[in-house]
């Protein structure tokens, strides 16, 4: 990651509460559901510059191994899924153990009509996502050196039960037995987030969504 120029990109985009306001409104290029969009516009940072974003959006269709239930509930809730500044390969849908031991499980990043909310899937309640939270498409934003258009910088991934277990920071906390998700803040922060006894918690205390 290259956290100096992400870093002094996103200071620059910070204003009260963490949010942007919008100069442009976005707008994705007309294409069919099962092709590629890229959703742009600009955005005022707390200096008044003008700062020109773009969003790649891919259709669930580049997610060959979704069940066919989470793929079609998310089709039905019209989803594109953003692709981070960062991204080489299709990402931000994950499969892991976050409802208990073995369970099987997924994840994903929704983008629908300029918002985007995290969805976790539950192996057995497929049809029945949890909303986790949700956020603009352009609220967290950063961009690649000598790069003038930012992009996405909202990213999921799988954190193991070991790799909680052997954090330090995480010592502390209660027994941990299956995965947990890192929602984050590309080079800037991460929510670990945790399914324990019927609801979601920041295992390392930090929560910078929304």
């Amino acid at each position: 990651m290259n956290g100096a120029a992400g870093l002094v990109l996103l200071a620059a985009l910070l204003v009260t509460g963490g949010q942007i306001a919008p100069l442009i409104p976005p707008a994705a290029q007309n294409s069919p559901a099962n092709a590629e969009r890229i959703e742009s516009g600009e955005v005022h940072a707390a200096n008044g510059e003008a700062i020109a974003y773009r969003i790649r959006l891919l259709p669930i269709a580049s997610f060959p191994d979704l069940p066919t239930p989470v793929a079609a509930e998310l089709g039905r809730r019209q989803c594109m899924i953003p692709q981070s500044f960062e991204a080489r390969q299709p990402e931000n849908v994950i499969h892991g153990s976050f409802h208990a031991t073995g369970s099987g499980d997924w994840a994903a990043l929704c983008s629908s009509a300029g918002s985007t909310t995290l969805y976790v899937f539950f192996a057995g309640e497929f049809e029945s996502p949890v909303a986790l939270r949700s956020q603009p498409d352009f609220a967290w934003l950063g961009r690649e050196p000598g790069s003038s258009v930012s992009g996405s910088s909202w990213g999921i991934a799988v954190r193991s039960a070991a790799e909680l277990r052997a954090s330090p920071e995480l010592r502390h906390a209660a027994t941990i037995d299956h995965d947990a998700i890192d929602d984050a803040r590309l080079e800037r922060s991460t929510t670990v987030r945790y399914y324990r006894a019927g609801k979601w918690i920041a295992l390392n205390g930090v929560d910078s969504g929304g």
